[in-house]
């Protein structure tokens, strides 16, 4: 994969590993992944074949990881906290879909799963967000 620079995101991938290491819960299957999509959205930002539109996307989708209190923070709700900024991490990436090939985001995808169906599934799950998902979307500009 091309890379623009080497940049480390691993401080914050690893944080995001440890926060959600033993979590067990109706929505574990899907809050487990957030490192995943942590780490395809850092890789896609690496690759220099991503035009900058889309490295718009990725960058408010990564921004929302940051604040601690967005629309579900992870300190009021535990690792359920995840659900909104999965739910805007799908979102970019269902929205990539149409600005990248998909030999790009599969190469950023580190996961055993399909992306595509992965995200689809994800993205259903935490679409019970509702109105909330939509605040979340608004906050960084993507709605």
């Amino acid at each position: 994969m091309a890379r623009v620079r080497n940049l480390d995101y691993r401080g914050f991938y690893e944080l995001l590993r440890d926060d959600l290491v033993g979590y067990r819960g109706e929505f574990d299957e899907v809050v487990l992944l957030a490192p995943n999509y942590f780490r395809l959205l850092t890789n896609l930002l690496e690759d220099a074949r991503v035009p900058r539109e889309a490295r718009l996307r990725i960058a408010a989708a990564l921004a929302y990881f940051a604040p601690p209190y967005d629309v579900e923070p992870e300190e009021v709700y535990g690792p359920l906290g995840y659900l909104d900024d999965l739910f805007v991490c799908t979102h970019v990436v269902r929205e990539l879909r149409a600005l990248l090939p998909t030999e790009v985001l599969e190469a950023a995808w580190e996961a055993e799963f399909d992306l595509e169906a992965t995200t689809d599934a994800v993205y259903e799950r935490t679409k019970r967000l509702g109105e909330r998902g939509t605040e979340a979307l608004a906050y960084v500009g993507l709605s």
